[in-house]
């Protein structure tokens, strides 16, 4: 149905016993909606309300003029050309002063002075007078007044018959030609046109200027183009699209004009203008509106709307490129591997995102690129074999070595394949009659084919950016050339993202209330109302989910806040949205989408004047930062480096991050070797043990021996490292002692576990304070053992005040380099804490007794055979 020139799906060849296209937008039109914006069905024309915020226009400005403002200055097309020619120079001063008297504009708007009586009356043309009465006039050499009211030689004039309505299908005017029974303005037109066939002229000539004044004549098109047409207004009214009469008038006079029978059948490729942008937009609606996913789905680009999502899916090459894809779109020549394809694309769709799905079909047509080097270019499936699946990896990895492949991408090829074809079997598309039918079983990818993963090597952090960067990207300079460029909502949706680090569809789509606070309890027994951030996690399924933030991110709330209720008064809080887009969102209910963001975010970046990174050039310069890992996606890394960099927990960070597994968690962050090696460099010296005094007394650093050593001869304990054999032997969990860290002499800490030491106390002296008062509820001896004795209190204050005193010690550059060192080991420990769980983190004293043996300590005595 769609012509190749539009930019829409191509829609199914429909069986001959389907209703054709416009008889099922008919049937999906809401006539109700229609009418109430100004459809009239019975003379089948559209009347809208100028005040409608969608299909509404603006009056000409012009004291007296009524007619449709066309221009930026408020005036319509007729007065702006007077206004040329005019010595009137203030625009007020024009518009005050009105219409011209008598002015041309009105004439044939009148009755004949003598041909204005029920059944006789006919237009004025010239002078008052119809174009008949006036020729008799000129005849007689009469005055008009003598003419009209009789003279010496003639009597009054008598009114002349009615000639009827012009012959125009779509004009209302009266007629004023009695041999082709057509108004002056439609006469004049014919006669310039070389007097064309007048049948046809007056199914396809347009209303003149008295018909057409905010009125949309759609009488006399074909029905289909009728329907197509008011299908388009009603998407128009759904989407908050704006079509002003203007619009609609023009795209109805094109169709006229060029004999247009379906809107399928246009051509305006090429043309700009806001008529041929409606055109565009009705032809693409009316073909999305009579498709369907069954239809959809025997075309060979896909029109993922159908879907409820957005771009198209290709099976035949780049045209159909969906629009967040990395992956060209591959054509996929053979007919049983399309077949498949296909089937499975749709069953995939359900699931998952059509940039996943294009993902996997690129895949697929490299396979089918390699299948056309066959003899038979791969049409027969039933011959094919395990040698054609080794060809295509090995096709891979020659792409993979002349560099027309990156490892990455080989690696996706690889996965995405293996799993279309496990699906495709999965689904049965190997049996007889479908498309794989035959497919021999040797025909799978192994686990052995799938490449091994690139490892990355240095000090890099993967995507987050360092904080130089994040410094000029934030600095004050730099957000206003943003404002400037994109707006203050922008700005705000960019400093937003790089303070929470939400994703870029979370943060594009946070509602007008997602800003709330939770009341805390201080130690002063005041109150304290924190910031949240309430936002949804469509990726992982969760809604409503609260993420504390600092008050600089909930004064950029607030402020968007107000923007937004002050460019929407009259939409409720409920239904706004935080950052509204501009455009066909006239009640603020719809969200930015985030590839206007990437897209506002990469202009402002590339004009940016300059970029430093942390790194510096032989000569001692800033390299410059690439541009290109400057992205909305990479404040989320930022976000979850800088929490890692300052000893966030990792489950605590899988919980921001909205993340399933910590596996994943990892991959936003890491500490190198490398970086681990420097901070035990740093920090060996300043190693203390459980009297606060300094094991590695007078050194600088820590030998390559002594830091194997300190691998496998040390187990993680709470604040600090445990060095006794039997304990480190059994990874911790056959301490001697009963876990008294605090006074053993194999007990180890640094500097880096100082937060978790001050915690401790504070816990340790609560724990005094509340069981001191609980006399009543325990005896002496019960009270005793569960109060934390005056020696720990006292050992862990020795520790802190220890460390402290390590530190004041150094000068500021080994200070400095000190507390790099501190957040490099607490973010390895993070991980180090999810990875090798530590039943015992948070305690240093027997444990509490249970009633029922947990899983770890069955586990304990089955290893040391209890």
């Amino acid at each position: 149905m769609a012509s190749a020139s539009l930019p829409m799906a191509p829609l199914a060849v429909r069986s001959d016993n389907s209703p054709p296209a416009w008889e099922r937008l008919e049937a999906a039109l809401d006539l109700g909606a229609l009418v109430s914006v100004g459809w009239d069905p019975l003379t089948q024309v559209f009347t809208p309300d100028p005040a409608h915020r969608l299909v509404g226009y603006a009056i000409c400005a012009v004291e007296g003029c009524v007619n449709e403002a066309r221009r930026s200055e408020g005036l319509c097309s007729w007065c702006a050309e007077r206004r040329k020619t005019t010595d009137v120079g203030e625009l007020t001063v024009f518009c005050a002063k009105g219409l011209p008297p008598l002015s041309r504009r009105r004439s044939g708007e009148a009755l004949c002075l003598v041909c204005a009586l029920p059944g006789a009356s006919r237009p004025a043309a010239s002078r008052g007078l119809c174009l008949s009465c006036s020729h008799q006039r000129m005849i007689r050499g009469q005055s008009v007044e003598a003419y009209v009211h009789g003279d010496e030689s003639f009597p009054p004039a008598l009114p002349r018959p009615s000639i009827g309505v012009c012959a125009v299908i779509s004009c209302g005017r009266m007629a004023a030609h009695l041999e082709n029974r057509l108004c002056a303005a439609h006469d004049k037109e014919w006669r310039e046109q070389g007097r064309a066939d007048l049948g046809a002229y007056c199914r396809r000539a347009s209303p003149r200027r008295g018909e057409r004044r905010g009125r949309v004549v759609l009488r006399g098109l074909p029905e289909p183009v009728i329907t197509e047409l008011l299908y388009a207004i009603g998407c128009c009214l759904a989407e908050g699209r704006h079509a002003s009469p203007v619009e609609l008038r023009g795209a109805a006079d094109y169709c006229r004009r060029h004999g247009i029978t379906s809107l399928a059948d246009l051509d305006v490729n090429g043309k700009c203008g806001p008529v041929a942008s409606f055109l565009r937009f009705a032809a693409d609606r009316a073909a999305l509106g009579s498709s369907d996913v069954v239809r959809e789905q025997e075309g060979d680009v896909w029109d993922l709307r159908l879907w409820g999502q957005g771009g198209h899916l290709s099976f035949i090459g780049e045209d159909g490129l969906h629009p967040h894809s990395g992956d060209p779109a591959r054509p996929i020549s053979q007919a049983w591997l399309k077949e498949a394809a296909k089937a499975w694309a749709a069953e995939a769709l359900v699931s998952k995102t059509g940039s996943t799905v294009q993902a996997t079909l690129s895949g697929v047509g490299l396979f089918s690129e390699y299948l056309g080097t066959r003899p038979d270019r791969g049409e027969d499936s039933t011959v094919l074999g395990r040698r054609d699946v080794e060809g295509f990896l090995a096709r891979l990895a020659r792409l993979e070595a002349a560099g027309s492949l990156s490892r990455a991408r080989r690696t996706r090829v690889v996965d995405t394949s293996a799993q279309f074809f496990r699906d495709c079997r999965a689904l049965g598309l190997t049996h007889s009659g479908r498309g794989m039918t035959g497919l021999p079983d040797d025909v799978v990818f192994r686990r052995r084919d799938h490449p091994s993963p690139t490892r990355r090597e240095g000090d890099e952090v993967g995507r987050a950016l360092p904080e130089e960067v994040m410094a000029q990207l934030l600095d004050a300079k730099s957000l206003q050339l943003l404002e400037a460029m994109s707006g203050p909502g922008t700005r705000a949706a960019v400093e937003l993202q790089a303070g929470v680090g939400r994703r870029t569809a979370e943060l594009c789509g946070l509602a007008f209330s997602c800003l709330d606070y939770d009341e805390q309890v201080g130690a002063d027994a005041g109150s304290r109302r924190n910031p949240v951030l309430v936002h949804d996690m469509p990726k992982v399924n969760k809604v409503s989910c609260r993420l504390p933030i600092h008050d600089r991110e909930a004064a950029i709330i607030a402020d968007q806040q107000a923007r937004v209720r002050a460019a929407f008064p009259d939409t409720p809080t409920d239904r706004l949205v935080l950052f509204p887009r501009a455009a066909k969102n006239p009640d603020g209910t719809k969200s930015i989408p985030t590839g206007w963001l990437q897209r506002a975010m990469r202009n402002w970046v590339d004009a940016l004047p300059r970029l430093d990174g942390p790194g510096r050039d032989a000569s001692g310069e800033p390299i410059p930062f690439p541009r290109e890992a400057i992205f909305p996606y990479a404040f989320r890394h930022s976000f979850s480096q800088r929490h890692a960099d300052a000893g966030t927990p990792v489950d605590t960070l899988k919980e921001l991050l909205g993340h399933d597994t910590v596996r994943t968690t990892f991959t936003y962050y890491r500490v190198t070797a490398r970086r681990k090696r420097e901070a035990q460099d740093r920090l060996g010296p300043l190693q203390l043990d459980a009297l606060g005094r300094a094991v590695r007394p007078g050194t600088t650093g820590v030998t390559t021996a002594e830091a194997l050593r300190d691998q496998v001869g040390q187990v993680a304990v709470p604040f600090g490292i445990c060095t006794e054999p039997t304990n480190v032997a059994a990874d911790g969990h056959s301490c001697p002692f009963r876990h008294r860290c605090m006074g053993c002499e194999h007990f180890r800490t640094d500097p880096s576990y100082q937060s978790e030491l001050h915690a401790y106390l504070e816990k340790l002296l609560a724990d005094r304070e509340r069981l001191g008062a609980t006399l009543p509820q325990l005896a002496e001896w019960a009270r005793r053992e569960a109060a934390p004795s005056n020696e720990e209190i006292e050992a862990v204050t020795r520790l802190l005040r220890a460390n402290s005193e390590a530190l004041a010690s150094l000068d500021d550059n080994d200070r400095e380099a000190a507390e790099e060192a501190i957040a490099t080991l607490r973010k390895d420990r993070a991980a180090l804490g999810a990875t090798f769980p530590v039943e015992l983190s948070g305690l240093v004293r027997q444990a509490q007794p249970g009633l029922f043996p947990t899983i770890e300590r069955v586990a304990r005595q089955e290893r040391s055979g209890g």
